[in-house]
């Protein structure tokens, strides 16, 4: 559990071979630990996931019988009481493209982790006798009953768990759980709000996306935008722990609060998110997601996003990921849904080149 010193983008050095960089160099340089308890082994900070899990959680247990724990610690966490335990994984076996990319049939750094990881939780297992559950973007990965045999694991959840996530740990409670489990929030209301620090103030901002890919997992869930309030309450958190930015995380922040068809950009919903944020006293606002079709549909809008950040006085730059995909007209009409709107997919090339502008 890392916060990549601050910087998302060396979170894709565990994408890269284990055998290139020594782990010493990952651990000290790249991926430091996040700040933890050294009795105890609990994280000060955790996955957005992981906090929407615990609160889930706190409706039911009580605060002392539910822990997030640094993996790197476990023998400190895990003890008698323990009755289950629950992985959050994004891409456990190194099966996702960056990873395959980069570590083309060579283990990875995240797929060595996992497997260290769950050697160390099967020893703890044979003595304390838990359950173990893996839920989180890379689940998909461990739902085959051999893979789960393998990892010492008990039940694999894909999909969004905030709804079912405190029945699910009684049912693991009591030995009565499936074994793979599907399952998609229904109701925004549902989503529970975070209580702790997340790493790097990442907080959720929207779920889903609605342009309607037919390669991306993303396009499963409906959209749903979060209420200014809430992500105010959560990211105050993050700044009174000491962080001085905020991170939104969305798989198309310019669709936030966007409610007509052709998908323009609701400026006054995103300036009003930005301003509300920021006005908090975070330093800058960032964002992990967006398009260039929802940047070429309003210039204006990075402009404005750019003077709420003062970043023409600090100079500093908003880094986040655009997807092109692919430019070739029958490509886009096949497999990209309405990612091209307010135009059309023949003209899906110059947006990408206006866009990038």
């Amino acid at each position: 559990m890392t916060n990549y010193r601050g910087n998302f983008l060396y979170g894709f050095i565990a994408c890269g071979p284990y055998e290139v960089l020594p782990e010493w160099v990952f651990d000290k340089v790249f991926c430091p630990p996040v700040e933890t308890d050294p009795i105890t082994g609990e994280s000060k900070v955790a996955q957005v996931g992981l906090r929407r899990v615990e609160s889930a959680l706190l409706q039911g247990y009580k605060r002392d019988e539910v822990f997030i724990a640094n993996p790197e610690m476990l023998e400190k966490s895990i003890g008698p009481d323990t009755k289950v335990v629950g992985i959050n994984v994004m891409d456990p076996l190194g099966m996702a493209p960056v990873t395959t990319t980069m570590s083309p049939e060579k283990l990875s750094y995240v797929a060595m982790k996992f497997k260290k990881m769950c050697a160390n939780i099967i020893q703890l297992k044979k003595k304390y006798d838990f359950h173990v559950v893996v839920g989180g973007n890379g689940a998909w990965e461990l739902a085959k009953s051999d893979r789960m045999q393998i990892h010492g694991i008990d039940t694999v959840v894909v999909g969004e768990a905030d709804e079912l996530a405190l029945d699910l740990f009684h049912d693991l409670e009591k030995g009565d759980a499936p074994e793979l489990m599907h399952c998609f929030v229904k109701n925004i209301q549902n989503i529970p709000v975070i209580e702790g620090p997340t790493i790097n103030s990442l907080i959720e901002a929207m779920r889903g996306c609605g342009r309607g890919c037919d390669f991306c997992d993303v396009n499963k869930r409906s959209k749903k935008d979060l209420p200014l309030e809430r992500l105010q309450y959560e990211a105050k958190i993050n700044l009174d722990y000491g962080f001085d930015s905020i991170w939104l995380h969305s798989d198309e922040m310019l669709l936030y609060g966007c409610d007509n068809r052709d998908f323009i950009p609701n400026r006054d919903a995103i300036t009003e998110l930005w301003k509300g944020l920021k006005g908090l006293g975070a330093n800058f606002i960032g964002t992990t997601h967006m398009t260039f079709s929802a940047v070429a549909a309003d210039p204006e809008l990075m402009r404005q996003i750019s003077s709420i950040n003062k970043q023409d006085e600090t100079g500093r730059w908003l880094a986040t990921n655009l997807g092109i995909e692919t430019v070739a007209p029958n490509m886009v009409k096949k497999h990209l849904g309405v990612k091209t709107r307010p135009f059309a997919p023949e003209e899906w090339g110059s947006v990408v080149r206006e866009g990038a502008k």
